[in-house]
């Protein structure tokens, strides 16, 4: 796309007008904006923090109550897009530069974000009690790491060999979702912090079957309707709360620093059971990872003494 072309095309998305009569073709029944540049927003000041250095920056990209309707975005640069209250439907952000994304109110449906890169974005932005809503979203081979929320919501969302390392959802909900690959490290939690007015997170119908949960954590949720990985690396069990205090009760005063590590860490899974939770799942990889593979045999060891007495 050439320079003055896609200073105009771009004009007109932030006006929320039709850029049907830009001479662009067509893609899938979508309007061809592959290769769409963004302008970098420039440096207005350095600020020095007890954390960190912070770049504060200005003349980012706004979309302001505008609706992105049936384009193709595939290959395009579009780091430091502000969203305010807009509706994002059938387009495609395959291939796309999305760093530093910031949305607020925003819904985002039947999109595909397949190998974007949307590091250090904030996708779970709330205004006013108002979330923004994912609704039918592939994030295939996404790359979500340093992704920051307060609340969002997942609707019918595959998240397939998607980067997740370390990512804390906090209080988004998932309903009728598809987690594929490996999640390390990765947060699900009940509620937003100092958030009640938002929905709480049921995990309804979440499928984790196809997935590898090394050291995933699922805080005060119940899971009544997850499928979990049945794979040989994952330990699934039907009395979770009962066999974690089992553990705990072995392992817990041990002189063993590997095994008091794993207590530690089965400790933490304790924690977070959710009120009415019954179903859980551990991962042998992470039990050998802290306790090694003695550590392991201790736990199935104790997990398997237990079952017997189960009546």
């Amino acid at each position: 796309m050439k320079a003055d072309q896609n200073a105009d095309v771009l004009a007109r998305l932030i006006q929320g007008k039709s850029v049907d009569n830009c001479g662009l073709g067509a893609i899938n029944n979508r309007i061809d904006l592959r290769g769409l540049v963004v302008p970098e927003p420039r440096v207005a000041k350095q600020l020095a923090t007890k954390i960190a250095d912070v770049a504060v920056l200005s003349g980012m990209t706004k979309f302001h109550e505008i609706c992105l309707d049936s384009l193709d975005f595939t290959g395009s640069c579009l780091n430091n897009i502000l969203f305010f209250n807009c509706k994002i439907n059938n387009c495609v952000f395959e291939k796309c530069l999305c760093q530093n994304w910031k949305l607020w109110g925003t819904t985002v449906s039947n999109a595909s974000f397949r190998l974007a890169d949307l590091r250090n974005s904030a996708l779970g932005g709330v205004q006013n009690d108002r979330t923004n809503t994912y609704q039918k979203v592939d994030f295939t081979e996404a790359d979500l790491r340093q992704t920051k929320y307060i609340s969002a919501r997942f609707n019918g969302c595959l998240f397939k060999e998607t980067q997740l390392n370390k990512v804390d959802f906090h209080g988004s909900t998932f309903v009728d979702c598809s987690f594929e690959g490996e999640l390390r490290e990765v947060c699900f939690n009940r509620k937003a912090f100092k958030m009640d007015m938002l929905p709480r997170n049921e995990m309804l119908r979440v499928d984790f079957s196809h997935a590898q949960l090394r050291s995933v954590e699922f805080r005060g949720l119940d899971l009544e309707n997850v499928r979990f990985p049945t794979n040989d690396d994952h330990i699934l069990l039907d009395d979770y709360p009962q066999m974690l205090d089992e553990l705990l009760k072995s392992l817990r005063g041990q002189t063993d620093v590997a095994v008091r590590k794993l207590a530690a860490y089965l400790g933490v899974y304790r924690k977070w059971v959710g009120p009415k939770q019954r179903r859980g799942v551990l991962n042998k990889n992470d039990l050998i990872e802290i306790g090694g593979e003695k550590g392991l045999l201790r736990v199935l060891e104790i997990i398997k003494l237990n079952s017997t007495r189960q009546p």
